[in-house]
């Protein structure tokens, strides 16, 4: 069995490094992303998991999915606080950490794919089926991420201010620092067993601290290090905007009609 987890946080407060801080424009691409997965994959249960207790009711959008055929569980939590110390991967984890936990849809047995919840694999249906049958899948992010064009100064800005950040960083604890923060893999989107992910990756997030910049990215990176798995055989198209610099991946945005279904959900 397959399964899709949405991972989200409505009201990002102060979490660092996230340029998208609007709830209402961050529910809005929740919604979007959602009604996306719902018409346009072959994926049939979805798992959307938000960890700012949001207090939107997603009874419309549940009903929407049934009528199309799919199965839409909705966790909402109160898990975000730590994120406003640690930095956006410690609360992604966490998210994954409280599904695995409660959703009804996640046993030993399944396979999850999990996407951050904004975005949309434009062609996941082609990417499901050349994946079918292996069951951890993972990507480092340069392959599959590209900025939209029109916003490359802004990416340029964005590169140079995280750069600064890791020279000071290693001038801080000298040029032998205990891991490089630009080995990582992407957290955005990637295929794990439920089994697996328990086994290897469950508590990764717990090592997260963004001051320090040890991402979630690195951290997976590192716990992975030691096991089998395998890197994605084809490239997946990434539809919506990132958190962290606000720019479109791959400049693909929601369809205009896609956009008009999500503001009548709000």
């Amino acid at each position: 069995m397959e399964v899709l987890l949405m991972t989200a946080t409505i009201d990002a407060g102060t979490t660092r490094f996230v340029e998208i801080k609007s709830q209402q424009e961050r529910l809005f691409e929740y919604l979007c992303s959602l009604i996306a997965w719902i018409k346009l994959t072959n994926i049939k249960t979805i798992i959307f998991c938000e960890n700012s207790n949001t207090s939107y009711d997603f009874g419309l959008i549940t009903e929407f999915a049934k009528n199309e055929g799919k199965v839409l569980e909705v966790l909402v939590f109160d898990g975000n606080q730590e994120a406003h110390q640690y930095g956006k991967g410690y609360g992604e984890g966490k998210i994954i950490e409280y599904a695995i936990n409660h959703s009804k849809n996640l046993n030993n047995d399944v396979d999850f794919y999990k996407i951050t919840g904004r975005i949309f694999v434009q062609n996941f249906n082609m990417v499901r089926q050349a994946h079918a049958g292996i069951p951890n899948v993972f990507q480092k992010p340069l392959s599959a991420i590209k900025i939209e064009n029109v916003n490359l100064f802004k990416g340029f800005i964005f590169s140079i201010q995280y750069f600064i950040g890791y020279l000071l960083f290693i001038k801080a604890r000298g040029w032998r620092g205990p891991y490089n923060p630009f080995a990582n893999v992407s957290t955005v989107f990637y295929k794990s067993n439920v089994g697996f992910f328990k086994k290897h990756l469950i508590n990764s997030y717990k090592k997260v601290n963004d001051k320090k910049l040890y991402t979630l990215e690195c951290a997976y990176y590192y716990d992975l290090l030691p096991t089998n798995f395998s890197s994605f055989l084809n490239d997946y198209q990434l539809v919506g905007r990132s958190g962290a610099s606000g720019m479109l991946i791959n400049g693909l945005d929601y369809t205009d009609d896609i956009k008009s279904l999500a503001q009548s959900f709000i």
